[in-house]
């Protein structure tokens, strides 16, 4: 067992071919008979609570592992075992591209394993490692992305895979820059997502805002929710889940990294800078939405009562992922109001972009050259842009390659779903910076669970915001130290 596993243990507490055709045919029939359940996947856990609060959960509320061998078209003498936090319908959809591929493959089988929700997969990959058991492939949440690599178990994807074979300049830069470090792609982009604005258009329409012109800064989320608070068109004016992640993204769009050391892209971080006026504007802001009644808090974690006050008509804007996109049109339709979108608010006027979120996959290192060539060929198959499409058409995640977007525009799936295309040009204009690359620490479930439960602690008693925030710092600094001291022990 490695020197940063057992430190991860004691910090964390955790001792296209023949068959093609019929394939194709069989990915549009899953389409149309799961394209009614892929509109639920939030209800069904998709944007559930995890306990580090990251953006969706992946998994549904059972923790519980399932496998599936799916239909084996070759004589499967290799095996590759994929772990995942796929639940519900996303489950379905990974086990229905594993069968796609199987059919088609000879020799090879995919069999995909569900190990509940990102932190529960996570633990159960970490604790694999360390008994020497690791999957061939495993899915691990963006903010993972620090302790896979410390570990040392896991081979750079762009080291693995053959440069002959895969074209890197094709996947989106965003999605692709979330996932490098020192200049190597070090896991495959998989369900990939960023935040997003929601609001009813007939709310706006009727409290006499221009229901084409969504608000585009805190500050004019606060106005147009005082205007329909004050008329009595919606009981709070806007809602979204207390996660940590859209904080972090306010911190993006304003271009400040949320720790320092190039906001832990070089090396562990050491601090938090929850000390500068930008986590001041964003709490602030936030404290008082609250206290003025113009803010729906959720809950931690809570994404699915967000979305439910939302298209019950509570409020008239909700800030969610991206993935949720098709759940929202449905609901919107199922409750009779146009749903409009719009990019994420920010917290000043400058608008950077946004961070990605979701998770990637991971290959382990060691593996047998039958393993390593037979993964090889089912990632490569993966990131093609059917399959890519596939994925995005049944989850709403990012398609993560141009390629995708490419072959989604041509079947006419942007012109008949608008509101995909939202968070398409979102990602496509946001600049590539330290900020927007997103922050890694190997205590980012922990530093998460600080920023979340401080801000119930802010609306919940006296403290103020500049009182609550050196004290969520102190801790978050407290736990960046605790890790590297781990590490080095």
């Amino acid at each position: 067992m490695s020197s940063i596993i057992r430190a991860y243990y004691c910090y964390h507490g955790v001792a296209r071919v023949a068959n093609a055709n019929n394939a194709s045919e069989r990915r549009r029939r899953f389409l149309r008979t799961t394209g009614a359940a892929a509109v639920g996947f939030v209800s069904a856990g998709c944007l559930g609570a995890t306990s580090d609060g990251s953006e969706d959960a992946g998994g549904s509320s059972d923790s519980s592992s399932s496998t599936n061998s799916a239909d084996s078209g070759g004589s499967g003498e290799t095996t590759i075992n994929w772990w995942h936090a796929m639940g519900g319908n996303l489950g379905e959809t990974v086990d229905a591209l594993a069968a796609d591929f199987n059919e088609q493959s000879d020799g090879v089988t995919v069999e995909t394993s569900y190990k509940g929700s990102y932190d529960e997969t996570l633990n159960a990959v970490t604790s694999a490692i360390g008994a020497g058991e690791a999957p061939e492939l495993a899915q691990i949440v963006d903010l993972g992305s620090r302790l896979a690599i410390d570990s040392g178990a896991f081979e750079p994807m762009e080291e693995a895979l053959p440069s002959d074979r895969i074209d890197w300049s094709d996947f989106q830069d965003p999605v692709i820059d979330y996932y490098s470090f020192d200049d190597t792609v070090y896991s495959m982009p998989f369900n990939s997502s960023n935040p997003i604005f929601y609001y009813n258009k007939d709310m706006f329409e009727a409290a006499g805002l221009d229901p084409e012109s969504p608000p585009e800064t805190l500050a004019e989320v606060r106005e147009a929710s005082e205007t329909i608070v004050d008329q009595g068109i919606a009981e709070q004016g806007i809602t979204f889940a207390n996660v940590s992640w859209f904080p972090e993204q306010w911190f993006a769009e304003a271009n400040v990294p949320l720790v320092n050391k190039d906001n832990g892209r070089t090396t562990d971080p050491t601090e938090a800078n929850l000390d500068t006026d930008t986590a001041d504007r964003i709490f602030t802001w936030w404290a008082d939405m609250h206290a003025d009644g113009l803010y729906n808090h959720a809950g931690v974690g809570n994404w699915g009562a967000a979305q439910q006050a939302f298209l019950n008509g509570q409020t008239a804007m909700w800030i969610s992922s991206t993935a949720g996109v098709a759940s929202a049109t449905a609901g919107a339709e199922e409750n009779d109001f146009e749903l409009g979108t719009g990019y994420y608010p920010t917290a000043g006027e400058t608008r950077t972009g946004v961070v990605i979120g979701g998770a990637s996959l991971w290959m382990t290192r060691g593996l047998s050259d039958e393993k390593k060539q037979g993964l090889t060929d089912f990632l490569l198959w993966l990131a093609e842009a059917e399959q890519q499409a596939f994925w995005h058409q049944n989850t709403g995640y990012f398609p993560i390659s141009d390629s995708a977007v490419e072959y989604l525009d041509e079947d006419g799936w942007f012109d008949e779903n608008p509101n995909f295309q939202t968070a398409f040009d979102q990602l496509q204009e946001t600049e590539q910076t330290v900020a927007t690359q997103g922050w890694q620490a190997g205590p980012a479930s922990e530093v998460r669970t600080i920023i979340q439960d401080g801000y119930v602690s802010m609306i919940n008693s006296d403290v103020t915001v500049d009182e609550k925030l050196a004290s969520m710092k102190s801790e978050a600094d407290d736990a960046l130290e605790s890790y590297i001291q781990s590490k080095g022990n």
